[in-house]
């Protein structure tokens, strides 16, 4: 392996970083947001109205995290002298990750609004065969879906990060701790 580099550490504490950020608000918005506010709001349109701007700015921290994720990862791994299989796993991970976001962001979301206020009025109110509502519900599956395919890009960086890690035997930069010498109580030996 090579020698520790002095970007090493910061790299790595960037990198986990950035993991934490493309996992944690995920995580958190599918299970604690979304649910709460379609439970507690009256209708689906105040609900979607509400979620799709807080799903817009979590698409913006992940396809941030994501860019970090895929610079941080190919430079540690070259540090790191990671295997091929490990380096193409966290570039392209992170690749599909930003992807699946700019999907969300840029496709479905716009078109889940567009569906909204063609409507003409609450979402909720339609018919259930109506095919405005169809489509949102089929807007809303495939949202669903490319969220959980960017979470799975997330928790794939981190296995291989885990792994690459582990492989290496120790953090970069953690200092080993080093024992006094033991102090010699009975010296015998001028006897």
């Amino acid at each position: 392996m090579k020698g520790t580099s002095r970007w090493e550490a910061p790299l790595l504490t960037l990198h986990l970083l950035a993991l934490s950020l493309a996992i944690g608000p995920a995580i958190f918005f599918a299970f604690a947001v979304a649910p709460a506010l379609f439970q507690i709001l009256p209708t689906r349109d105040m609900a979607a109205a509400l979620t799709g701007p807080i799903l817009t700015r979590a698409c913006w921290l992940a396809q941030a995290s994501f860019l970090v994720l895929f610079a941080t990862g190919w430079i540690l791994s070259g540090f790191w002298e990671a295997p091929r299989l490990s380096r193409s796993l966290l570039t392209r991970a992170a690749v599909f990750g930003m992807i699946a976001s700019l999907v969300i962001e840029k496709l479905l979301i716009q078109r889940m609004e567009k569906i909204r206020q063609e409507a003409g009025g609450l979402i909720d109110n339609l018919p259930a065969a109506d095919p405005l509502r169809i489509l949102l519900d089929r807007y809303h599956r495939l949202s669903t879906t490319f969220f959980a395919a960017e979470l799975g890009a997330a928790i794939l960086v981190l296995l291989v990060t885990a792994r690459l890690i582990a492989r290496r035997g120790e953090i970069p930069g953690a200092p080993a701790a080093a024992r006094p010498p033991v102090p010699k109580l009975l010296d015998l030996s001028d006897v």
